[in-house]
């Protein structure tokens, strides 16, 4: 009698010393064998994730909140730098592409574009060369481009239309190699309002 009642005793503690490691295992920050798996102890959820190489079980609340404040902060920061460490004469002007008018009639087969900046422009950094800071559709060539103002270049282009009373959509747009530079030299290689298009009709002769 005495024999069976120590085996059972020793039984017992056999399984206790197995499953209070298990059990003391499940802890956060404690290491853990398999990736993913998740226990519940008292009030936390805790997962079984890789953390510096080493599986550990980490709290599923705490790595939330972790992973929503690292992805805000880089915003703040770039955001702040941007405005205060960069002078008015190291930024960029903004360009826009617009047209001269909306459409054209006359024996003449030339018409105007127009880029326009936020600072004054250098408008002899701009090609005349197609294919080089423009491209067009129904555009024989790119006749002048002229300093209007301080802040605008007029673009004129000779367009392919014969005078036959037919009116033919004219476009002018950026080139993927577009640039240009402003009085600071600093060069902006974004056109905005590109593509723009002037419909054009000479009269018949």
């Amino acid at each position: 009698m005495l024999k069976k009642l120590a085996l059972s005793l020793a039984v017992v503690f056999l399984f206790a010393g197995v499953a209070s490691p298990a059990f003391g295992a499940s802890k956060e920050g404690a290491k853990c064998t398999v990736a993913g798996r998740i226990v519940k102890v008292g009030a936390k959820r805790l997962v079984c994730a890789k953390v510096s190489k080493t599986l550990k079980w980490v709290d599923v609340l705490a790595k939330v909140v972790a992973s929503t404040t690292t992805t805000v902060t880089p915003t703040t920061t770039t955001s702040s730098s941007t405005t205060t460490t960069t002078p008015a004469s190291k930024q960029k002007a903004t360009v826009t592409l617009t047209r001269s008018y909306g459409t054209y009639t006359g024996v003449s087969s030339k018409v105007s574009y127009k880029v326009e900046g936020t600072k004054d422009l250098n408008c002899s950094s701009l090609s005349n060369v197609l294919g080089e800071d423009f491209n067009g559709t129904r555009i024989k060539l790119i006749f002048e481009i002229a300093q209007t103002t301080s802040k605008i270049c007029t673009i004129t282009v000779e367009f392919i239309g014969e005078r036959d009373g037919d009116t033919r959509e004219i476009i002018l747009s950026a080139a993927p190699t577009f640039s240009i530079t402003d009085t600071d030299g600093v060069v902006q290689t974004s056109l905005l309002g590109s593509p723009q298009s002037i419909w054009a009709t000479r009269p018949a002769s």
